[in-house]
């Protein structure tokens, strides 16, 4: 039976490359995450000079899209590869999320948010999942570091806001643009290291 992670060994294993990046990664996820749920709604009010209420759709659709990727990924995993998901999943969010920036309407861009949600969805369980499969013997420490990898959430959106009061509504976007960036950097190293049975 293995031992309960201790900060000792966590702090060890974050010392691995591959460890360390995938940790960033899912920091950057859920930064992403929270960002786009507290941002979407101020740039879409500035963008298109809309009322606040009407802009707070544009969270709704996030969400939707977030239960609608989850839901239509619990299927397609039966059947697809979960590498090949994952990096479709990053690039569809990536291709999302430029298409905010470029999309001329307001109607247009909920389409752009929901499929970006929807490239989003499953993009934290399948590294965490991808990590762990190559690091099976670090599970708990991993998963211990995972937990503190929240912070994301604490860190990320106070950034985009910084940034959105200094250079405008547009900086939110380009702070979700570098954590889907860094997500796509960090599925390329995952893809490159095998799984391992005894490591």
């Amino acid at each position: 039976e293995k031992e309960p992670a201790s900060l000792k060994t966590v702090v060890q294993i974050l010392r691995n490359p591959f460890v360390l990046i995938m940790v960033l990664s899912i920091f950057f996820q859920v930064g992403f995450d929270v960002s786009m749920n507290s941002n979407i709604a101020n740039y879409l009010k500035t963008r298109y000079s809309i009322s606040l209420e009407t802009a707070s759709l544009g969270i709704s659709i996030y969400f939707a899209s977030l239960m609608a990727g989850r839901l239509l990924g619990s299927i397609l995993l039966r059947k697809v590869n979960a590498k090949i998901f994952l990096i479709t999943s990053t690039l569809v969010t990536l291709a999302g999320l430029l298409g905010i920036l470029a999309s001329p309407t307001l109607r247009f861009t909920w389409i752009l948010i929901f499929i970006t949600g929807l490239g989003f969805s499953n993009i934290f369980p399948l590294v965490f999942a991808l990590t762990v499969e190559r690091k099976p013997a670090y599970a708990n420490e991993i998963s211990g570091l995972v937990i503190l990898a929240v912070s994301g959430g604490a860190v990320i959106p106070p950034i985009a806001g910084i940034l959105t009061e200094k250079y405008g509504v547009t900086s939110s976007i380009y702070v979700l643009i570098f954590c889907t960036l860094y997500t796509l950097f960090a599925t390329y190293y995952l893809l490159r290291q095998k799984p391992a049975t005894n490591q």
